[in-house]
């Protein structure tokens, strides 16, 4: 379909893509803050390693399930807006975000969300990293604990913490592409159905 659209239209596509990925980026995004000011930053005042440890890890674990549960649902909306803007464009249609296909799947869009999530770390990693300053210091306790906490107690903080995008990235790319299948297998099944009725006619 793309190679159908002239070049000012691939341009309005792009730009309409990136919208709609940042639309599902923002989600991930908020749950990250709200995961990193609540449970992540009792992991400060733990004295106790134990709890620190624990608490570190159950703060993860909810940050990765919900980065799983939203790029399953992204992956899930993307066929089911391919399926139908697939329809509209059968029947002619003037939609101009069904004509240029916006929100369709595609595998790399979910790694591309959770990279979008994470930007705003990465930015303030890398400025904190190259000069230290109480402002983003601040930000990464209480903003991005997710990212801070994991190796701050062995003393390796810094430039790594940023390999740690990998998780929440993959995550969620993963589980866009795990959507997306499924939702095919669902509407394959639908088409089967919809198809053996009108035999049966």
């Amino acid at each position: 379909m793309e190679n159908n659209l002239t070049s000012a239209q691939k341009r309005t596509a792009f730009w309409y893509e990136v919208k709609d990925m940042f639309a599902g980026a923002a989600f991930p995004f908020m749950l990250m803050l709200i995961l990193s000011a609540s449970i992540l930053s009792f992991a400060g005042s733990s004295g106790d390693i134990a709890l620190y440890i624990v608490i570190v890890a159950v703060g993860e674990i909810l940050l990765l399930a919900s980065y799983f549960i939203f790029g399953r649902q992204s992956g899930i909306t993307s066929v089911r807006r391919l399926v139908q803007n697939t329809k509209k464009r059968q029947i002619g249609t003037k939609d101009k975000s069904a004509l240029l296909g916006v929100g369709e799947y595609s595998a790399y869009k979910g790694f591309v969300m959770g990279l979008i999530s994470c930007v705003p770390y990465i930015i303030v990693q890398i400025i904190y990293c190259s000069v230290p300053n109480k402002v983003c210091e601040f930000m990464l306790v209480y903003l991005f604990g997710w990212a801070f906490y994991p190796l701050y107690f062995t003393g390796l903080a810094g430039w790594i913490n940023l390999v740690l995008i990998v998780f929440p990235i993959g995550v969620h790319g993963g589980a866009y592409i795990f959507g997306a299948h499924k939702e095919w297998d669902k509407q394959r099944k639908v088409f089967e159905m919809q198809n053996g009725d009108k035999k049966g006619k």
